[in-house]
């Protein structure tokens, strides 16, 4: 069975809940889903000053977290974090960054990858995320899947990179169904590639 590692960095539970999600729409497709977390050594003191990142504490820190070598064992890659000042989260870019190596003996070319975001204000502002994390892949060789065109799902508004959800200001608007319908149909697409 191939294998997916889905690697998030989640404060608010958002990105968690979607990475949670397109696992168990992946696993309905047989395929083997790794879920991880990046490093993140402040979120106890998030958990500490925010109920809403209280609440989703001990589901995130119960992720083992990832390590470079864990990709060279994935056949699909998808990484998804939150958006900040436009861009992905400390935390990721220090994940991604220790891949560096990586880049070098080529040891993730040809392999596939997807991403996704939570930002505050605007499909605008998740999508430079995306190309953030998309241009990551394209230095390492990977084949990035987007999530296309998806005119069969009813008020569909995704940029066609990945999958962006809009959580406000405050980051306490959670993935609502619509992201559900659109997190599944990416699913789709993305099991079609490694599917056995």
């Amino acid at each position: 069975m191939k294998r997916c590692s889905i690697i998030i960095h989640s404060t608010n539970g958002n990105c968690f809940t979607m990475g949670s999600f397109l696992k168990e729409e992946l696993e309905k497709r047989n395929v083997d889903v790794r879920f991880y977390r990046v490093e993140d050594p402040d979120l106890h003191i998030l958990a500490n000053e925010s109920e809403t990142v209280n609440n989703c504490y001990e589901d995130i820190t119960a992720l083992p977290i990832a390590t470079p070598e864990k990709l060279v064992k994935s056949d699909m890659i998808i990484l998804g974090c939150p958006t900040v000042f436009g861009n992905v989260t400390a935390e990721m870019k220090s994940f991604i960054d220790s891949t560096i190596g990586m880049c070098d003996d080529k040891a993730l070319a040809d392999k596939f990858f997807a991403c996704f975001t939570a930002c505050r204000n605007s499909l605008c502002e998740g999508t430079r995320t995306l190309d953030t994390l998309i241009y990551w892949s394209q230095n390492m060789g990977m084949l990035h899947i987007p999530f296309g065109i998806h005119n069969e799902i009813p008020h569909c508004n995704q940029p066609v990179q990945g999958i962006v959800h809009c959580e406000g200001k405050d980051g306490l608007i959670s993935p609502a169904p619509q992201i559900g319908l659109e997190l599944a149909a990416y699913a789709d697409d993305l099991a079609s590639y490694i599917q056995e």
